[in-house]
């Protein structure tokens, strides 16, 4: 089955600004930048020293990829937060960054030790159609929670 042209477009788009998006991680006075198919040292450092094997950047701004307003997104983020503190993660401040400028920076979280199912059903239940998975000793990945149709 064809899709229309525009939404094959609007999904080319949406996949390109994912994986060129700049992701930051606030370490005290250290900022860490995770980008989409590379390796991140200093935060393969971090998770090593931590004792934790695994990592996922999430945020609860913007469901699906369609924006709120700045306050929408701030009462999300602290869903997310209140959400997590009941459960075992530790986690850093971040923001997602688009390159370009298009894109508002989106509030994130980097969660410390949860594995890749775990970080698919947070990503799914704050609506989002991605979030960034990584491994120690491994490239940052872009994981889709949505199906992709193309």
């Amino acid at each position: 089955m064809h899709q229309q042209p525009n939404l094959a477009k609007a999904n080319a788009a949406l996949t390109m600004a994912y994986e060129q998006a700049i992701y930051e991680v606030y370490y005290g006075q250290e900022t860490i930048k995770i980008y989409i198919g590379e390796y991140c040292r200093s935060l393969d450092y971090l998770i090593a020293k931590c004792d934790y094997p695994a990592w996922a950047l999430i945020t609860a701004a913007n469901p699906y990829s369609q924006p709120l307003s700045e306050l929408e997104n701030q009462q999300r983020q602290q869903k997310l937060i209140e959400y997590l503190q009941e459960l075992p993660w530790s986690w850093l401040d971040a923001l997602g960054k688009d390159r370009t400028g298009v894109w508002t920076p989106e509030p994130s979280l980097l969660l410390l030790g949860i594995d890749r199912i775990e970080a698919i059903a947070v990503g799914r239940k704050f609506e989002q159609n991605a979030l960034v998975y990584g491994e120690l000793n491994q490239p940052a990945e872009l994981q889709w929670l949505t199906a992709k149709s193309y």
